[in-house]
């Protein structure tokens, strides 16, 4: 799994790289887990890029900030508002489960999505700063 996650931490930041502008890279690898992370700038907003890999699973947020605001925001936490509408009054039995989600700006709001990409994420940033 190390040299696959390699391949693919090293994708991401070669299109950060392409697509955003003062780039600062970190990586963490332990036995049990490697985490990427990524902040940049793409025009004026400041780009977040944040993957946790276990051998079990991918936690991941991406956001887009504006003068430290949340823009728009990407990931799979175990947020409980996105649990609530996925689950309703049941959703304390999923209380850890990662529910793919969008948050709005500010984080007024939380809408249910599929999961994301870091690819994605920066391919689509354009977009994501057309819509908002």
């Amino acid at each position: 799994m190390a040299a696959q996650v390699e391949r693919y931490f090293a994708r991401i930041a070669a299109l950060a790289r392409i697509k955003l502008t003062q780039i600062e890279i970190n990586r963490d690898i332990t036995p049990d887990r490697t985490i990427l992370s990524i902040q940049g700038n793409f025009l004026q907003y400041r780009v977040i890029i944040k993957e946790t890999m276990r051998a079990d699973r991918r936690r991941y947020a991406y956001y887009l900030l504006l003068n430290e605001q949340v823009v728009v925001g990407l990931d799979n936490h175990a947020d409980r508002n996105a649990l609530r509408q996925k689950y309703g009054a049941a959703f304390s039995a999923h209380i850890n489960e990662l529910i793919p989600h969008r948050h709005s700006r500010n984080k007024t709001s939380v809408e249910l999505t599929t999961s994301w990409t870091a690819d994605q994420f920066l391919n689509e940033l354009e977009r994501l700063v057309e819509e908002n």
